[in-house]
């Protein structure tokens, strides 16, 4: 209820305006008005524009050891804030990308209650390339609700590949592995280790960034996630304070010192929005992601 108050509650900033430039023509506390109304205007923009555009960003990972290109977006975050029409407009945006492959880094969903998941994500169906997913902690009970099932059916009728915990080759022969929430206490990346790994460089798919603190697998290409929104309100040394990562995950390309040596991992900072329905000097981004040997 309070999400849905800030939303459509956010529409009242115009009559406020509205009243600011009446006010204004009566020349009265000019200096103070000026204050309101650009304040007012940055809420109007971070409220009701950026968060509708769309860029791309296109980054070359080099020393990667395989050849791909591939459309990398998270935190979608259909439900309260965002709608099907949005997601009609990123495929749309996507399927412009001269792409192999799109990677989906999880939270998928924000409370959409009452709607349907099939029809909510039946634009996925018309992405040109083949797309990967993980689920991420707004899918998977962290904080919530569980839509772990609901939302696999939905993805899977519409031709999703959920990797989760699970190894594959796409068909330009590019290694595929999946870790789950690690809110959820599901990524445990040790399968990597086990019998019939694949050869060759490996793409991990995670959510969470800090998942590739504990990837010990030789042989990994790039860890792909999302989950920090970039700080989603993105002000100058405060929009680190709510970062949710314990490692100092941001945005780009990050190498770390994971438990078993150094760990390439590119965080993408999604499309949606949580908490507020605001996105400030940080607009909703495609990372098109060029990996070169």
């Amino acid at each position: 209820m309070i999400k849905q108050l800030l939303f459509h509650g956010s529409w009242l900033v115009f009559p406020v305006i509205a009243w600011l430039l009446w006010r204004w023509r009566k020349r009265q506390h000019r200096a103070a008005i000026v204050v309101v109304l650009l304040g007012c205007s940055v809420f109007v923009w971070a409220r009701f524009i950026e968060p509708q555009i769309i860029v791309t960003r296109h980054t070359t990972l080099v020393g990667s050891g395989t050849a791909t290109r591939i459309a990398l977006v998270s935190d979608i975050h259909l439900g309260v804030y965002k709608d099907q029409r949005f997601l009609e407009r990123l495929v749309e945006r996507i399927n412009d990308q001269d792409v192999h492959a799109v990677a989906i880094a999880g939270d998928l969903t924000y409370e959409p209650q009452g709607q349907s998941l099939q029809e909510l994500f039946a634009p996925l169906a018309d992405l040109r390339a083949p797309a990967f997913v993980v689920l991420g902690n707004h899918d998977q009970q962290q904080p919530g609700p569980d839509i772990d099932k609901p939302l696999r059916a939905a993805l899977a009728a519409h031709g999703m590949n959920v990797i989760e915990g699970r190894l594959l080759r796409d068909t330009n022969g590019v290694n595929w592995a999946g870790l789950g929430d690690r809110w959820a206490g599901r990524d445990d990346a040790r399968f990597l280790l086990g019998g019939g790994a694949l050869l060759g460089p490996t793409i991990i798919l995670a959510h969470n960034p800090d998942s590739a603190m504990q990837v010990c697998a030789g042989n990994v290409a790039v860890v792909l996630a999302g989950h920090t929104h970039g700080g989603q309100i993105r002000a100058p040394w405060l929009y680190r304070k709510v970062i949710p990562s314990t490692y100092g995950f941001d945005r780009g390309e990050q190498v770390m010192q994971g438990a078993c040596g150094p760990i390439r991992v590119f965080t993408t900072s999604g499309t949606g929005e949580i908490g507020l329905p605001l996105r400030l000097f940080n607009p909703p981004v495609i990372d098109v992601l060029t990996l070169e040997p």
